[in-house]
């Protein structure tokens, strides 16, 4: 199947649905079916004002640079299309898992299974396109990871959260000072097994060593943060902690 890339108008020249040429990264589609992803000209940090790039972004697939160049449209319905003016764009997705490693996400206490002041949701859930028409992206979750221990959240292939408008949860720990999100690269490459082993037998006090990379809402899901050709599908962040001594307190 091929996908018109560029996009000139937003709706008219777009597809609303379907899977890159070039066939699946995964062996379920995940993350490689296109979803639509709301942005908003004056509120975007990647592509709108703020930015003062409006109206093109990049991803790769399998070895491909593709641009997509849109523009945002000020016609549409709604009183939040004529103050902001929307595009709607189609991409692949990657997928941020959260890990908060000791502590807990905690709840949005307006709007029930998302972390608050964030766009994740809590535990290792089935996502939607909440920030696109709320179809649902086909990953299966983790039953086992339910708890407010672990979030989850989506945004373009290959990208930032800030292009997708998406927004880092807030990790607390009693007795531990929070120091954001990371990940431990060795040469730019991500690297996983470590992490996952020592989170697996919740080893929380050898997690922080293994952590010498942030991740922000400007990162790029990357199997290699120095090299933007490669796109991850998915990717596990975990909180880094620093106790606080009670001569802090």
């Amino acid at each position: 199947m091929v996908i018109l890339i560029l996009c000139f108008g937003v709706m008219a020249m777009c597809m609303s649905s379907g899977v890159l040429a070039g066939g699946d990264a995964s062996e379920d589609g995940v993350g490689t079916t296109l979803i639509r992803f709301d942005l908003h000209k004056s509120l975007n940090q990647e592509v709108g004002i703020p930015a003062g790039i409006p109206g093109f972004f990049t991803y790769y697939f399998q070895g491909k640079e593709y641009h997509y160049g849109f523009r945002f449209d000020k016609n549409g319905a709604g009183e939040e299309t004529q103050v902001f003016g929307t595009a709607y764009v189609w991409a692949p997705y990657s997928i941020i898992h959260y890990d908060a490693a000791g502590g807990i996400i905690q709840e949005d206490a307006a709007i029930s299974g998302m972390a608050s002041g964030s766009t994740a949701f809590l535990g290792n859930v089935p996502l939607a396109a909440s920030r696109g028409d709320g179809i649902s992206l086909g990953n299966s979750g983790d039953p086992l990871q339910k708890s407010s221990r672990y979030a989850i959240d989506y945004t373009i292939y290959g990208n930032s959260l800030a292009l997708s408008e998406g927004a880092l949860p807030t990790a607390y720990r009693d007795g531990y000072r929070f120091l954001g999100w990371y990940v431990h690269t060795s040469a730019g490459k991500v690297k996983t097994d470590k992490l996952k082993e020592l989170a697996g037998k919740d080893w929380f006090g050898k997690i922080p060593d293994e952590l010498n990379t942030r991740f922000t809402e400007r990162t790029k899901v990357l199997e290699n943060m120095n090299d933007e050709r490669t796109p991850a599908l998915e990717i596990t962040v975990y909180a880094k902690w620093e106790k606080i001594y009670d001569y802090e307190k």
